[in-house]
């Protein structure tokens, strides 16, 4: 009987250290979301609303199709038809220019 003890164990461990290691991977990744959703600065937000907004109409083009001056102006003037606000243009436009 102590020798079915000692086989089990092994398993037992591995387990026990698999779920450590799930905890602490979920941990950090929840971490990692909620710090993204309280920064709404981060250059992910603007691409989050530049996905969410203008795919409902367009195919996205990449950014770098144009220059930061022409984006300048296609997004002030998509504000108006996709009902942005200020906040979403200055991200989405802000997100653009970065990544052309």
């Amino acid at each position: 009987m102590k020798h079915g003890r000692q086989s089990r164990f092994p398993r037992f461990a591995g387990i026990l250290f698999l779920a450590a290691l799930l905890t602490v991977a979920c941990a950090s990744v929840e971490t990692g979301a909620e710090q993204n959703a309280a920064r709404p600065d981060l250059e992910d937000h603007g691409a989050a609303l530049w996905a969410a907004n203008c795919t409902r109409c367009h195919n996205l083009r990449p950014a770098a199709s144009y220059n930061d001056a022409e984006w300048a102006v296609i997004v002030h003037h998509m504000r108006q038809r996709a009902g942005l606000t200020g906040e979403e243009q200055r991200e989405i436009t802000a997100f653009l220019q970065r990544a052309n």
